[in-house]
């Protein structure tokens, strides 16, 4: 007896690279085109950071070579064939903000690098020893009778690279302590902003292209945007979410000396002008290969976001979107679509796909924004060849994300269309784009963060404190 197979017939379509919305109305595809041009999207608005008072803490050093390297990199830098210069972070530039970087500083004296360096120190004792002194100078800054805006926090190399992630095992379970996510939590506690320094950064030569760090102009361009956003401003906004729509990527992480069934809920929400809250859920147990929230707690975490993006945006959302990186299990099901109801809703699992190729005649790999069905499965190229660009910005092979569940109204390829704008929502850099949406793109850090924040204390929503 003979099988007869019916041919697979993919389909192959380009979506048209998203548009971002910068000041005086002007839309571009690139921040670094968009920003030059006509200034940050919220340059005309109440919320525009006009001045940016820089703290720091680190050793005495390392606070000097901050200070000198930040005030050479506000007033530009040159970029080449391959990369945008940065245009500054200047008042009468375009991002019409500048940046003070005579604020105060918090020294961590040698004395203390020294004992944080002692061969007998165990590095778990030596990486709360280093989160105790960051958190004591983050209360002197704030205590302060004008704080400053950001605190750049600034440590030498051969600290950061001991106490990065500091592993341990009790009693068969592992945990990992990570440095940046200890700094965060703390100094969310203190009511500051922070953004970490590293002593390659501050050392490096914004004049040439040291080999081992990314060039110059992008090193500037990255950190200036997030600087801005977390001064309160938005360097741009997304162009054709429609408005009242709200995304939110639910993600879990495990509490610090939890047992594996023990899981925690995360909810990044996104509004259609691209501010952003987080929510933390409640503790539950779960069982399985992949984390999936009860009945109960899906739907309280769907009614706490609406009732945040009703508090930020002054009016209910009319659509809701949820994105998770697994499929959606029956009872989490239940939960979301009870919560829901009443709403537009799409319910929508994302995967970076590894069994899928695309091969393409020529140089270059597919473009960014290809997407390819087959069958009842979408699969969508959010890296790859730029056109724009005239070139693959990566270092690696492209693969597609693929819409693995999908529960709603919308037709899977609007669904992609708002992936492939999402991808171009980090505003803790002004990349043209990143391999996943932002929804779900920092969900490893925020659980980190909220992992080493105290169970009795509320997260911060906004989400300039975990970038």
């Amino acid at each position: 007896m003979s099988l007869t197979l019916k041919p697979l017939r993919p389909a192959v379509e380009w979506l048209d690279e998203p548009y971002l919305a910068f000041a005086d109305g002007l839309v571009h595809i690139d921040p670094k085109v968009g920003i030059p041009a006509s200034g940050p999207w919220s340059r005309d608005q109440p919320n525009h950071p006009s001045s940016v008072t820089a703290g720091f803490i680190g050793t005495a050093d390392c606070i000097a070579k901050a200070r000198a390297w930040l005030s050479r990199a506000a007033e530009g830098v040159d970029g080449d064939d391959d990369h945008h210069p940065f245009c500054g972070f200047q008042l009468n530039g375009p991002f019409a903000s500048q940046l003070r970087t005579n604020g105060p500083e918090a020294k961590i004296t040698a004395n203390e690098i020294r004992e944080l360096t002692a061969n007998r120190l165990k590095k778990l004792d030596g990486l709360k020893h280093l989160l105790d002194l960051i958190d004591n100078r983050l209360v002197q800054l704030a205590s302060l009778d004008a704080p400053p805006t950001v605190v750049f926090i600034t440590l030498p190399t051969e600290i950061t690279k001991r106490y990065w992630a500091v592993h341990q095992t009790n009693r068969g379970v592992e945990t990992v302590w990570n440095l940046r996510a200890g700094i965060k939590a703390r100094a969310m506690r203190r009511g500051l902003r922070t953004q970490l320094l590293q002593q390659e950064t501050i050392e490096s030569d914004l004049e040439a292209h040291t080999s081992g760090l990314e060039h110059p102009a992008d090193l500037a361009w990255n950190l200036f945007t997030a600087v801005y956003f977390k001064a309160g401003g938005f360097p741009w906004a997304p162009v054709g979410i429609p408005a009242g729509t709200c995304h939110i990527g639910v993600t879990f992480y495990r509490p610090h000396g939890e047992r594996s069934a023990m899981r925690t809920s995360v909810a990044q929400a996104f509004a259609e002008n691209g501010d952003a809250f987080v929510l933390r859920g409640n503790p539950f147990e779960w069982n399985g290969k992949w984390p999936h929230l009860p009945a109960e707690e899906a739907a309280r975490l769907i009614a706490d976001v609406a009732d945040r993006y009703t508090q930020t945006m002054k009016r209910p959302p009319r659509r809701l979107v949820v994105h998770k990186q697994s499929c959606f299990f029956p009872d989490e099901l239940s939960g979301f679509q009870d919560s829901l109801n009443g709403y537009d809703y799409d319910l929508v699992a994302l995967a970076p796909s590894t069994g899928m190729r695309l091969m393409r005649h020529g140089e270059y790999p597919p473009p960014r924004g290809v997407c390819v069905s087959v069958g009842d499965r979408r699969y969508l190229y959010t890296t790859g060849y730029i056109p724009s660009l005239g070139r693959y910005p990566h270092g690696h092979v492209p693969t597609p994300v693929q819409i693995t569940d999908h529960v709603g109204e919308s037709a899977p390829q609007e669904l992609l269309r708002e992936v492939l704008l999402l991808t171009k929502m980090n505003w803790n850099s002004a990349r043209f784009a990143e391999k996943l949406p932002v929804t779900v793109r920092f969900a490893n850090e925020v659980g980190a963060i909220l992992r080493d924040l105290p169970d009795d204390c509320t997260p911060e929503a906004r989400y300039a404190f975990y970038m």
